[in-house]
């Protein structure tokens, strides 16, 4: 399989509970299909989108030409769930929109039982081109809100290229966090690096059983067991 978060799911996802975090967006981006053809027992899609948002309906047409029934629905922020977990969870796409990382591989360690494949978009240690350079430690991230302009322009060089808004990097963007401790999800906040990223994925409980980047290694794929 070319996309190594489909190939982390058919290895350990068989006779398996599955809940895919954050897979509403443009609706062909979800894994409960990928899940259901790997021989998943049961099917749950877990959502920041309340409710009544316009991703819901294509999602469940999307289910339905496909022939899976029976898909749980939950709009909920993954960094409060509480809920039963499921043997496997998939999150892509969430990590780096949320002010608090931490928080959300803590929720994604308690709303999975056995397995967790995690996706985030990541920074190179070193990204260099007509803008300048900007430079990471291996064990670093870049927090979005505390960039400079000469470190923008670089980072928003190297990522039109990949095509695309990035609020924050490429588009203008607000990050505020609420005294409810709410906020906009469509920002970047974060950019780790793929070290980083695994780092702190042990660190909230889970043990490293394989990776592999993606996206042209913009991107990066942990496989991971509860520790």
């Amino acid at each position: 399989m070319s996309d190594p978060r489909d190939a982390f799911i058919h290895r350990v996802t068989g006779g398996c509970s599955f809940a895919d975090v954050g897979g509403l967006w443009m609706t062909v981006n979800e894994k409960v299909s990928v899940a259901a053809r790997a021989g998943a027992t049961r099917l749950a899609m877990l959502d920041l989108s309340p409710p009544e948002s316009p991703w819901w309906p294509p999602f469940r047409d999307r289910m339905a030409s496909m022939g899976i029934d029976a898909v749980a629905e939950r709009s909920v922020d993954i960094a409060a769930y509480r809920d039963e977990p499921f043997d496997v969870v998939h999150c892509s796409g969430v990590l780096y929109h949320h002010p608090n990382p931490i928080t959300v591989l803590t929720g994604l360690r308690r709303a999975t039982r056995r397995h967790l494949v995690l996706t985030s978009a990541v920074t190179q240690s070193v990204i260099s081109n007509e803008c300048g350079t900007c430079t990471v430690p291996r064990s670093g991230a870049i927090f979005i809100p505390a960039l400079d302009d000469t470190e923008r322009r670089v980072l928003a060089c190297h990522w039109q290229r990949l095509g695309g808004g990035m609020q924050g990097i490429t588009e203008v963007a607000s990050h505020r966090i609420g005294a409810d401790n709410t906020f906009d999800a469509g920002p970047w906040w974060w950019l780790p690096t793929s070290r980083c990223l695994t780092a702190m994925a042990e660190a909230a409980g889970f043990r490293l059983l394989d990776e592999a980047p993606t996206w042209g290694g913009n991107a990066h794929v942990a496989l991971l067991e509860c520790a």
